[in-house]
């Protein structure tokens, strides 16, 4: 009977800090394994936490697929002889290495301790994961990730938390997303007078400027003719300066996937979904690639207890010549947002949202922090006669995505 095994085995190390102060501490160490049987065009499924081994797995799988006996169609070819191990473990600091970038952030943060309350979490992972199969299949790779946080509250603040700070990456960049984020949070109590107008604004994190966009780059709502840009492959629907990738290999910022949770093995790290602003790719898992007869681009995910469903692995945006702060200096005025949450968009692509938490910048010095306002546009104007301009780089190091500069609509709430 044909089958795979995907297995998943995290070792980790998580430090939670209230007030700004170590509270509590973790260890995990668990494994997690999905079986999926294929017979008959159908797969039967099985997990199981903890340590089992394989061939027991099988059997369980088999016994479940008989007693229930309901499967999942499925019509397309099975990955076959693919092989593929990567360590990307080797010359990592131990999981107390944490220790270190937590000391290091309370220290930074100590000043700033009269004003605000911090919460934050430290996490350090090892992670193993593997798929192999009946068809000859063994693919391997061993990762390491960071990432961290602080959620900060002015005292006497009536809100849950009024900001945060994080950071992720395989080598932390503590210093870098201090001296980014503390000019900020040091502006934070000179709130401005504001009008309302057309400005410049800077999303510190921009993905959720792409959420509709997205939509129409996965195969299911594309083929269908559901998308936005439904029937718009090879044809100009941005400006020049827009390029967007979904990059799936990149480890200075955690990202190992040179292979997806199905098995397929992609050859390129960067695949191009619009290129100069030109519409040319759409991702695919095995189903929809063979539903909608298109290539399978290496983006179907499950967990070791779900079916598969396309995704993307990271959307990054094509970078451009000139540093964020460099931008940043040469703009009379630019809103930078740190939260602006809440937002959606229409089916036309029209999209606005509340600004929780943004500053106005002058010729890149900081002004202060603005008052609740909200922002209005569309994916049109954002990637098209909209945009201003594209940085090399993202807000501080560890972003892979590059900030993204657009005119838009800014009023008071």
């Amino acid at each position: 009977m044909k089958h795979d095994i995907f297995t998943i085995t995290e070792e980790s190390l998580s430090i939670e800090v209230i007030a700004g102060k170590v509270n509590s501490s973790r260890f995990k160490n668990i494994t997690k394994k999905g079986l999926r049987l294929f017979e008959n065009g159908k797969i039967y499924t099985s997990s199981y936490v903890g340590e089992i081994s394989d061939a027991d797995l099988i059997k369980k799988g088999v016994e479940i697929k008989n007693k229930v006996g309901v499967g999942i169609p499925y019509e397309y070819e099975l990955p076959a002889g693919k092989k593929l191990v990567m360590n990307e473990r080797e010359n990592q600091a131990p999981l107390s290495s944490i220790n270190e970038v937590l000391e290091l952030t309370l220290e930074k943060i100590a000043p700033l301790t009269k004003e605000f309350v911090f919460n934050g979490k430290f996490i350090k992972t090892f992670q193993h994961t593997s798929i192999v199969s009946s068809e000859g299949v063994h693919l391997e790779k061993n990762t390491v990730y960071n990432d961290w946080h602080y959620l900060y509250k002015r005292i006497g603040s009536a809100q849950l938390f009024d900001g945060y700070i994080e950071e992720a990456s395989r080598d932390l960049s503590v210093n870098d997303v201090f001296e980014k984020n503390l000019p900020y949070l040091n502006a934070y109590k000179n709130q401005i007078q504001f009008t309302s107008g057309k400005y410049p604004v800077l999303f510190v994190s921009a993905g959720q400027l792409l959420g509709k966009l997205s939509e129409s780059l996965v195969a299911e709502k594309y083929c269908q003719g559901s998308a936005l840009y439904s029937g718009k492959l090879n044809q100009k629907i941005f400006s020049s300066d827009f390029s967007l990738y979904d990059v799936n290999y990149s480890p200075v910022h955690s990202l190992f996937n040179k292979f997806d949770t199905e098995g397929t093995v992609r050859n390129v790290d960067r695949l191009p979904l619009i290129e100069k602003g030109t519409f040319k790719n759409i991702v695919a898992d095995l189903r929809t690639a063979k539903k909608y007869g298109v290539e399978a681009t290496g983006n179907g995910f499950r967990s070791h207890d779900s079916a598969v469903s396309t995704g993307f692995n990271r959307l990054t945006i094509g970078a451009g010549k000139r540093t964020t702060q460099e931008i940043l200096n040469s703009l009379e005025n630019c809103v930078v947002v740190f939260m602006g949450h809440g937002g959606d968009f229409t089916d036309k692509g029209d999209f606005s949202t509340p600004l929780h938490l943004s500053y106005l910048v002058r010729k890149g010095e900081i002004v202060g922090r603005l008052p609740q306002l909200t922002v209005k546009t569309s994916t049109d104007n954002m990637f098209g006669s909209a945009l201003i301009e594209i940085a090399s780089d993202g807000f501080q190091k560890s972003n892979l995505q590059p900030s993204l500069f657009c005119e838009m609509d800014v009023f008071l709430n």
